[in-house]
């Protein structure tokens, strides 16, 4: 399975609360067309921070060819028109998901990092860093729900070299464990690898 995630910057004429109803409302359906989606999800920020980004769309195919064909299609290509002219910025990731921590229970709000690497670290390297020595500060957070990585593992440089999704039952309870010793012990191990950090607190909207 092929992931896909998008972020999307607001234009400046438009406020927040305007963006996520196109978004979920207008825009959405246009998505739902593509061919070859198996399942969408609208990640919109939830702590009300006007960052580098309002949202993640996070898109599923069954693989690259699909993916490359779902965005070239008429369909593909309608979903792409109506965004760029809504949005100032848009990042696009093609990710490879590598999963720690599911416990089944609802975790509709997460902490999502795109994180780029030092510009010593190679990808393989920036890699083994993340999946075996960073995750297991992770894994052991109180109340995680769900945590898992998406890695860039091929392709063009981009704006970030992979994912953490860090997700938790409510909105108090990321804000409360995120604020801890614990996770700002493993948040500088994170400075200390990567040259920039994009984060942002969401909301999951599950589309299909």
């Amino acid at each position: 399975m092929r992931k896909v995630m998008v972020f999307l910057k607001r234009r400046a004429d438009l406020d927040r609360p305007a963006f996520f109803e196109w978004w979920l409302n207008q825009h959405r359906p246009l998505v739902e067309k593509i061919p070859g989606l198996k399942r969408y999800t609208i990640s919109l920020e939830a702590d009300g921070e006007d960052g580098a980004f309002d949202g993640v769309a996070e898109l599923w195919f069954d693989d690259d060819a699909a993916a490359a064909a779902g965005f070239a299609s008429a369909e593909g290509q309608t979903a792409s028109a109506d965004t760029r002219a809504h949005v100032s910025r848009r990042e696009r990731l093609d990710l490879v998901e590598h999963k720690f921590v599911d416990t089944g229970l609802p975790a509709p709000f997460k902490l999502v990092a795109a994180l780029k690497r030092r510009a010593d670290l190679s990808r393989p390297a920036f890699e083994e860093w993340w999946l075996e020595r960073h995750a297991p500060l992770v894994v052991v957070f109180p109340e995680l729900r769900r945590y898992q990585v998406d890695l860039v593992e091929s392709g063009p440089e981009g704006f970030a070299d992979g994912i953490a999704e860090v997700s938790f039952a409510d909105l108090a309870t990321l804000k409360r464990i995120t604020s801890t010793k614990q996770v700002k012990d493993a948040q500088q191990d994170s400075v200390e690898h990567t040259a920039a950090r994009n984060r942002l607190f969401v909301e999951e909207h599950p589309v299909r």
